[in-house]
């Protein structure tokens, strides 16, 4: 969802800390049981809570029917997610403070990211405004009146899932917030987020996640807080080895600061438009309208890809030729017969193929420097690509800036396979179908890189050999040798041990295993 171009410093000014997906699902999956509700979303961002509930409702329902009324004071923002919304919902651009639920209803839930904004920093005539109309005393925040408000609009039996500050769980006002709250619920939890979750616009922030059901059908006590992590995994099932993983963390930079990301190519058709050799030499097609391109993860599976390996590829029936020609060429052209396997009617329909001038004629974009791969089980690989190589959208494009030194690029290559890099892939890394890691873009612009290292070509090259003979342990052992070892001192072993361990927890939970 696009924002404008000066989100993040207008984020801030609002105190709004866009929600990461991995609580964004942990809210949605403790809300939505039936896929039928009707839910509030007071300041809606960038979608990422209406995402995690439509995501939740196709899993409880055959059919969901879920239907949503969203706020935001950001009038960009709702224009935005209007078009996201189904024909039963509605975006309001208003300050939900001003919102009357005699305008709207009264909803099964309300699911909730609400500002942050301290006391401090609301004017002193807003304050007075609102400390009276809500009854708080003392430096209760925004978020505060917030969910004192959200509670108008629910049901009897409503449920409430928000994310709090951290703060609210030691202060003063924050307790006293939540005592009078949990007055109202029946069944009351708060989950502590023990480390800071990756907040989209990068505040550096902690929270918790609460947790209310049963509105009006009885009170509760204010629980002691479980802890959890930021991924939606109880903390007494992982290894402690934050102090290990932040050392290194505070010494990384973002893979987005050293390079521009893109999506890969977008055929319409990948089943069409990619071919193999054999292909290729039925269809009798130059191999000057082709373009080599990568297309799975498994074609590039070390730290190097260059044309010759992509024949290779194509040679063993790999679809590693994209269909790139100037023109169709004579009526029974090869081209043309391979394009006529996508049906008119397809052509017509498609999104692809409308945007395009002619339909066919898929803009490769530019060659790659290296190579992201988007969907993994083992944490995603940075590969270094040979001129003109090129990928489609099922992985990343990365083009390192002018600055980077080849040092660079090696470091990060060797970072992401590095026991450190696997680690941040398992905490970074969305879980998706099958307890895949899933890489969106903007995850893959906050991959941390390590300290760069000079004269790693030697480490570099035996790391490929390595991988490329699916020796990943090995691989791993040469990276942590390279870019641990001299960040982490004598006892790096030790340390990377406790990394693995950890690394070993959050897999078997993602695999579904524990």
């Amino acid at each position: 969802m696009s924002l404008p171009a000066n989100r993040d410093s207008s984020a801030k000014s609002l105190s709004a800390y866009y929600t990461p997906a991995t609580l964004a699902d942990a809210l949605a999956q403790w809300l939505v049981r039936t896929g039928t509700e009707r839910i509030l979303e007071p300041s809606v961002g960038e979608g990422a809570l209406v995402d995690a509930a439509c995501r939740q409702a196709q899993r409880v329902h055959e059919y969901p029917s879920v239907r949503f009324t969203v706020c935001d004071i950001n009038p960009a923002v709702i224009e935005a997610i209007g078009s996201r919304l189904g024909a039963r919902s509605e975006a309001r651009s208003i300050d939900f403070l001003q919102l009357d639920s005699a305008s709207t209803g009264l909803f099964d839930g309300v699911l909730a990211n609400p500002p942050f904004t301290r006391n401090h920093n609301l004017d002193a005539p807003r304050r007075s405004v609102l400390r009276k109309r809500f009854d708080t005393v003392g430096a209760a925040g925004l978020w505060v009146h917030f969910l004192f408000h959200a509670m108008e609009f629910l049901r009897s039996g409503g449920r409430l899932a928000s994310v709090i500050p951290a703060s609210a769980l030691f202060s003063d006002y924050g307790r006293a917030a939540l005592q009078r709250l949990c007055g109202r619920f029946a069944q009351v939890q708060i989950r502590e987020i023990v480390d800071r979750p990756l907040w989209v616009n990068g505040a550096d922030e902690r929270g918790a996640l609460l947790l209310a059901d049963g509105f009006d059908q009885g009170s509760s006590h204010l629980p002691e807080p479980t802890r959890w992590s930021a991924d939606g995994i109880p903390a007494g099932l992982l290894p402690i080895s934050a102090v290990a993983y932040g050392q290194l963390a505070d010494q990384c930079t973002p893979l987005g600061s050293i390079a521009l990301l893109s999506i890969g190519a977008v055929t319409g058709c990948n089943s069409v438009f990619l071919i193999n050799e054999e292909q290729r030499k039925t269809l009798k097609i130059r191999k000057s309208d082709l373009q080599p391109m990568v297309s799975r993860a498994w074609h590039i599976p070390g730290l190097t890809i260059d044309k010759a390996k992509l024949l290779k590829l194509a040679r063993e029936g790999e679809k590693t030729w994209l269909l790139a020609p100037k023109s169709l060429g004579n009526k029974g052209s090869g081209v043309r017969r391979q394009l006529a396997k996508i049906p008119a009617r397809r052509r017509v329909t498609t999104l692809w193929f409308k945007k395009r001038t002619p339909w066919w004629k898929v803009d490769v974009g530019k060659s790659s420097d290296a190579i992201f791969t988007y969907m993994n089980d083992r944490g995603p690989r940075l590969v270094l690509a040979a001129t003109d190589i090129r990928c489609t959208n099922t992985l990343h494009c990365v083009r390192f800036s002018e600055h980077v030194s080849v040092d660079q690029r090696l470091t990060a290559c060797l970072s992401l396979i590095s026991t450190f890099g696997q680690l941040a892939a398992e905490r970074l890394g969305r879980i998706y179908g099958g307890g895949l890691l899933k890489f969106e873009l903007k995850d893959a612009r906050k991959f941390p890189i390590l300290p760069v290292r000079r004269d790693l070509h030697s480490a570099f090259d035996n790391a490929n050999k390595a991988l490329s003979a699916g020796e990943i342990a090995k691989a791993t052992r040469i990276a942590d040798e390279a870019l641990l070892a001299p960040v982490l001192g004598k006892q790096w072993e030790q340390t990377i041990e406790q990394l693995r361990n950890e690394i070993d927890a959050r897999r078997e939970l993602r695999r579904g295993r524990r």
